[in-house]
This record gives structure tokens, sequence and C-alpha cells, in this order.
């Protein structure tokens, strides 16, 4: 990659967390909002705890870009909420796993729902071909960038 494209990617990347930020999450924010005591990246947690069943808080504050510090007073107020458990990792029993507590899926299914429901809404004005390459793109993304 020459300078050029990797300015053109730089632009392209942050086009698209613009993007997905506005037309995705802020919406979904604003027409189904999350309990009044969760806040926003912890809303961003619960979310990235659920596709990802257990994490520790350092995987979780790399892949959400939050300080340490605030991360860990997320975690304990969304365990205070018993939203999150954290558990030894059996692997290394320096380290704490972070998942969803029952109560925390349950909510997280919820939530899904009204969200799937807004993505129906967002893309039915979206002809299927469009739709079909969107996704097509998607996957290829996700899968290159697991491969980085």
């Amino acid at each position: 990659m020459d300078q050029e494209e990797a300015r053109e990617l730089h632009v392209l990347l942050f086009a698209f967390l613009g993007m997905f930020h506005e037309k995705f999450l802020l919406t979904f924010r604003k027409e189904n909002k999350f309990p009044a005591n969760i806040k926003k990246n912890q809303g961003k947690i619960l979310n990235m705890l659920y596709h990802s069943d257990k994490l520790t808080s350092t995987e979780l504050g790399r892949r959400l870009d939050i300080e340490k510090g605030s991360l860990t007073s997320m975690i304990d107020q969304l365990e205070e909420m018993e939203l999150v458990v954290r558990s030894l990792d059996p692997d290394d029993r320096r380290k704490f796993l972070l998942s969803l507590s029952p109560a925390g899926r349950q909510e997280m299914d919820k939530m899904m729902d009204k969200y799937t429901e807004n993505l129906i809404e967002l893309f039915a004005d979206v002809i299927p071909q469009e739709q079909e390459q969107f996704f097509t793109s998607l996957r290829y993304v996700v899968e290159f960038m697991n491969r980085l």
C-alpha cells in the first residue's frame, strides 16, 4: 500500500465509522432507548458481550476504545445492576472474564428484537439487490479485518 492509498483508507474508515454511528447506533438509541439507568457506553459494552460471549476487560476496552479506568467503573455499575458477571479465567487466574448475566442476556434479547425492527424499517426502501450487495460487502470486510 502506498501513501495515497493509506490516506484514502483512513478517510473511508472514518467515513464508515461516522455513518455507522449516525445511521445505526444514534437512530437506535433515539427510538429504542436502553433503560434510563444504562448509559451509552454501557449499552455498547452490553452489545459487545452479547455478541462475543466472554471477554477480558482488556479485550473489551480495545474493541470499544474505552480507557481502562472508565471501563472498570462502567463494568462495576453493570455488575451492580446484575447485567454483567465477572468470572475467573480458567486458563489464567490473574484475569477475569466478563459476560452477560441471565438478566443481562434477557435485556439484550429484548433490545435486539427492537433493533432488528429498526433495521427492517431502515432497509424497507432498499432494493433487494443492493441489500445483498451490502451484506456481501460487509461480510467480506468483517472477515478481512479478522485476518489483519
